[in-house]
């Protein structure tokens, strides 16, 4: 559907009816919804991105989390508790806390995978959402000629009656 890219249901946020329309299109529309391919990397541009990245000495936070992590967000944790207990909440001072921190960063993601969906978000959404997540529907119908006589028998069924 072109009117998804063109700003078409932007436009009709001001009509309340059509809004309503284009939305139940949206939500109605079972095909493959369109992607876009990212272009590939280049190699200069990969090479020069290996340069800095050999500069810069800092760690950077991993993308999924390792066993390592989870006990060093064991640790972190611990600390911030045993801070909190040994002074008043008002002149906790988080000096070593930090420290840990930044030599042993918080991944982003539990797993390395962007398109993942949890299991219980995929419950919440529509049957169509679903069904199209699990790629049960297809938008192309294929042709089986073998089952028109199947057709004209049942027709002439109807007909008799």
């Amino acid at each position: 559907m072109a009117w998804e890219w063109n700003g078409t249901l932007s436009k009709a946020a001001g009509n309340a009816t059509l809004f309503a329309l284009y939305l139940a299109m949206q939500q109605s529309a079972l095909a493959d919804t369109i992607s876009i391919e990212s272009p590939s990397e280049d190699e200069a541009s990969s090479d020069i991105t290996q340069r800095l990245e050999a500069l810069n000495f800092y760690r950077k936070a991993p993308l999924f989390a390792s066993e390592s992590d989870w006990l060093h967000m064991n640790r972190l944790s611990q600390k911030i508790a045993h801070q909190v207990t040994q002074q008043e909440p008002s002149s906790l001072q988080f000096d070593e806390v930090r420290l840990h921190n930044e030599m042993h960063p918080v991944p982003l993601a539990q797993t390395n995978d962007a398109k993942k969906i949890r299991q219980d978000i995929i419950t919440n959404c529509s049957l169509a959402t679903q069904k199209r997540i699990a790629a049960t529907y297809s938008s192309s119908i294929g042709e089986d000629n073998t089952m028109l006589s199947d057709i004209i028998e049942q027709s002439e069924s109807f007909l008799a009656a």
